[in-house]
């Protein structure tokens, strides 16, 4: 949970320790799984994956009960 962070609308997880391969199962996990607009982006030249604002409301609702509520700022 504490992974990521809230970037304009959207949001950053850092996958830095991940290998590129994992990045992009991740990616597609995702995308095609649980339907999130997600992309790469690197951050000296380690990956973090962006999940798009037009995805966010769906990844609220996925997360949310699964989330400790002290780190719901996180989502908001």
């Amino acid at each position: 949970m504490d992974d990521g962070s809230k970037q304009g609308d959207g949001l950053h997880l850092n996958v830095y320790a991940f290998s590129p391969e994992c990045v992009n199962r991740l990616i597609n996990v995702l995308t095609n799984k649980f339907n999130l607009k997600c992309s790469i982006h690197l951050k000296d030249d380690k990956p973090r994956i962006y999940v798009f604002k037009e995805s966010m409301e769906l990844l609220v609702s996925i997360v949310k009960p699964h989330m400790d509520p002290s780190m719901m700022y996180k989502l908001s």
